[in-house]
């Protein structure tokens, strides 16, 4: 059981909840300042003073004045107007982390809404009663404003949810699963919608996918190597130490110690068998490996670096109070801010999508040593496994790796500098963070396809290597697990299904503790 008390959540809890649908629930002792801040509003309400989005309109129109007889309907009405979302709904995976996200900001205890509307979101999610969320419609400048509309429309009854595999309308679904429609009070619209939790939601998702990536790519560098009889020496720990970067030599150590499970590799590595090794001087023998196996620490040293800061940010950003105002009941203090601006996470979601998609372009650019005769050391041309001009092996799939490529290049211009005054002219410097979020988002299956067809290239390179090539025990392990679903490619044969099942393959938790365990380890 998680437990949400606004301080503890971590971006493992977001994916246990999101993908392994792990039950979640209110701790107890966010409960006491949750009702503390609720009775304060609940004070404030009755008083002659203006209080934003409690007895003020909303945005441009907060110098208009709402009586107390319609502060209620003030709330509805909140997400009768923001309800506009338009595209492709998020997924069930993204809706949860949404609706979890959401919950522990509200479990923090200074949004001013009451145990009963968290404790009804949390309901729902537990159950998998799941509202359509619109993935169009915010600018993260008040927070998610639209998809969370959507989302917290589902707690009064709004809109449509998927629930048991079907679609309902939401007052429909809560009821089958036992759940009442919430009325709201005053400031409760607002709560339930003025925050960062969709776009938080979506770069703790990625920040998971993001890790595993680096880590399959550490492991396929260790198989590069061995393919293509790459130099160990680029993996020195003193050359690392010597430049100072911690991501940088804990990513060569990473790739060593995989290589190490090779025996040859091992007797090399173990015995510091470089810098004093004497090196060919045959004219036109090359003496250093491409940039594209002697940098792979360096490219992946860099993106283990930018990880490290999105993790934290994205972790306070998780446990963070985004909305406005502000409720404060130990000083009896309403504060208004902006805390609901996205710029954080726009920033870091960006810097996020820049590292995936140079891995994406670092792995292409391997798959391109591994299927060019002219550079793979002794492999048949285009990985053929039959008569090469009869048989093109892998030039299908690299033609995909290469588009796939090209295509997460163009995600490549950055959301967080892009700003469109709304609101009239109140919301005049916008965040664009949820777009940014949704466009690291997209890259990630991009960079999962291109992963899976090196995953294949170099499989195959091995099996062409023939009998009696030795594998490294992590290569082995991998070599067999795509075995399994991916038959070597001898004759030609549409590889489209091969490559859909690697991919499944390489996101699947079970194969991702048995072929990355070892290298999976807090080490921040």
């Amino acid at each position: 059981m998680i437990l949400l008390d606004g301080h503890h959540l971590s971006l493992q809890d977001v994916w246990r909840v999101s993908c392994l649908q792990s039950p979640c629930q209110l701790a107890e002792s966010a409960r006491p300042l949750v009702r503390r801040s609720r009775e304060l509003v609940d004070k404030l309400a009755a008083e002659p003073r203006a209080i934003y989005g409690i007895n003020t309109g909303f945005g441009p129109l907060s110098g208009f004045r709402v009586s107390n007889e319609d502060q209620a309907q003030h709330q509805i009405n909140l997400l009768h107007h923001l309800f506009v979302g338009q595209g492709v709904l998020y997924s069930e995976v993204e809706t949860r982390a949404i609706m979890l996200a959401r919950a522990n900001a509200l479990a923090r205890g200074y949004s001013g809404i009451r145990e009963e509307l968290i404790e009804l979101l949390i309901a729902a999610l537990n159950k998998g009663i799941l509202p359509e969320i619109p993935s169009e419609g915010s600018v993260g400048a008040s927070g998610d404003l639209v998809p969370l509309a959507h989302m917290g429309g589902l707690l009064v009854g709004l809109g449509q949810a998927r629930f048991g595999g079907k679609r309902l309308a939401s007052i429909d679904a809560l009821r089958q699963a036992g759940l009442t429609p919430a009325v709201l009070r005053a400031k409760e619209g607002l709560a339930l919608v003025n925050g960062t939790s969709v776009m938080t939601a979506l770069a703790a998702l990625a920040t998971h996918e993001a890790d595993r990536i680096l880590r399959w790519m550490e492991l396929l560098a260790s198989c590069l190597f061995q393919v293509l009889g790459g130099e160990p020496e680029v993996l020195c720990g003193q050359a690392h130490m010597a430049r100072g970067f911690r991501g940088q030599s804990l990513v060569a150590r990473r790739i060593s110690d995989s290589l190490r499970t090779h025996p040859d590799y091992a007797r090399r590595i173990d015995d510091h068998q470089w810098g004093s090794m004497p090196k060919l001087v045959d004219a036109g023998a090359e003496i250093q490996d491409p940039y594209s196996l002697r940098c792979v620490p360096q490219v992946l040293g860099a993106f283990q670096e930018a990880l490290w800061h999105v993790e934290e940010v994205v972790t306070r950003e998780l446990n963070a109070s985004t909305d406005n105002p502000l409720i404060f009941p130990d000083t009896g203090m309403v504060i208004h801010c902006g805390n609901f601006y996205g710029q954080q996470i726009a920033m870091v979601s960006d810097y996020l999508r820049m590292g995936l998609i140079k891995t994406a372009l670092l792995a292409e650019r391997q798959i391109e040593r591994l299927v060019n005769w002219r550079y793979s050391r002794g492999l048949p041309p285009m990985l053929a496994g039959g008569a090469a001009g009869l048989n093109s092996g892998f030039s299908g799939a690299q033609l995909l790796a290469t588009s796939l490529a090209a295509e997460a290049r163009l995600l490549g211009t950055p959301a967080s500098i892009q700003t469109i005054p709304t609101n009239a002219n109140n919301q005049d410097v916008v965040s664009m963070g949820s777009i940014a979020a949704k466009m690291t988002r997209t890259a990630l299956p991009l960079v999962w396809k291109i992963l899976a067809i090196e995953t294949l290239a170099l499989v195959q390179a091995a099996d062409l290597r023939g009998k009696d090539f030795v594998l490294g025990s992590d290569f082995r392990k991998l070599h067999d697990i795509v075995r399994s679903v991916s038959a070597q490619l001898g004759s030609d044969r549409p590889l489209v299904t091969d490559i859909e099942e690697v991919t499944r393959l390489l996101q699947s938790e079970e194969v991702q503790q048995q072929c990355l365990a070892p290298q999976i380890e807090n080490e921040h």
